[in-house]
């Protein structure tokens, strides 16, 4: 049975990003990571979640929490923030065995959601993916910053529509099937 680690980015004392109406990064990120920890389930993939409720977790505990678990797949959910006018969607990863969880995340959520492709990107400052023994992938879904994304992000049906994409993504990447 594959065994992904989940990490809800942020929470607790740690807000992340902040949209213009007041959503908090912290609980989007708690929100999709739970639907998608479902949806994962239904594929029969074992999955923790670093946090399952708005408490802090320290970068290097996030870590540490995926490798004591023996992961064999690690998934870092996030929201961007910049500019108002900022949009789109990107994927980040560190190995190569990222990249390849990255395409298909990153495609999925385009297709599913019509934003901005962003891309996917390799990044080598990120603690969470760097930690991790496993290859790791970390998800920008939106920008928080925009108010339009904000609005989308702050309901139950674009926070599945997000959560259910990833899930296809490591579907294709992880060759599971429906049970």
């Amino acid at each position: 049975m594959v065994k992904l680690c989940i990490d809800p980015g942020h929470g607790g004392t740690d807000t992340g990003a902040c949209g213009q109406n007041g959503l908090k990064e912290a609980g989007v990120n708690l929100a999709i990571s739970q639907y998608l920890a479902n949806y994962l389930l239904d594929l029969g993939v074992d999955i923790l979640l670093t946090r399952d409720t708005d408490v802090y977790v320290g970068l290097n505990d996030r870590c540490e929490i995926s490798n004591n678990w023996g992961s064999d797949y690690f998934v870092s959910v996030h929201q961007n923030s910049d500019g108002p006018s900022a949009c789109g969607i990107e994927t980040l990863y560190v190995s190569n065995a990222g990249l390849d969880l990255a395409i298909p995340v990153q495609d999925n959520m385009i297709t599913a959601t019509g934003d901005v492709d962003r891309g996917v990107k390799k990044r080598t400052d990120l603690a969470v993916l760097n930690g991790t023994n496993c290859p790791a992938i970390l998800t920008e879904s939106g920008f928080i910053s925009c108010p339009e994304t904000e609005a989308k992000l702050a309901t139950s049906e674009y926070q599945r529509t997000i959560a259910a994409a990833i899930s296809r993504g490591l579907a294709i990447a992880l060759d599971l099937r429906m049970l």
